[in-house]
């Protein structure tokens, strides 16, 4: 039985690399839109903790009208052909938001970012709730 590096990584509560891990995922398990329980999300990865159930992540939205974080779009499509983040958009950093671990799997992974000045900014941004 083979493991590839994520698995092995998940098995030893690693998780994927933090500050660069894209994922999408449903709102009703996100939360930041819950009207619309049924639309995906882009969310980045932010902090995943060693031990518990919960991580913490930051929405993506393409509505540009209040940037947080400019995230330049995607051009990765041979490297990571699930990626869909071809527009610019807007990380959500002051708004951290609590996701299952589980809910972070491969299966729902999007990328990797590969803009420096995103990932520097998201691992600066605050991820802990009061």
């Amino acid at each position: 039985m083979g493991f590839d590096l994520s698995g092995l990584a998940g098995l030893l509560n690693m998780g994927p690399p933090v500050g660069e891990s894209w994922f999408a995922q449903t709102e009703s398990i996100i939360g930041f839109a819950p009207q619309k329980p049924s639309a995906k999300r882009p969310i980045i990865l932010r902090h995943w903790p060693s031990s518990g159930a919960i991580a913490y992540v930051f929405a993506r939205t393409s509505s540009l009208d209040r940037v947080e974080l400019l995230n330049p779009g995607h051009d990765h499509r041979d490297e990571w052909p699930k990626c869909w983040l071809h527009d610019d958009g807007s990380i959500v950093v002051s708004r951290p938001l609590p996701v299952p671990k589980d809910a972070l799997d491969e299966t729902h992974r999007l990328c990797s970012d590969d803009d420096g000045s995103t990932i520097d900014a998201v691992m600066k941004a605050r991820w802990q709730t009061k």
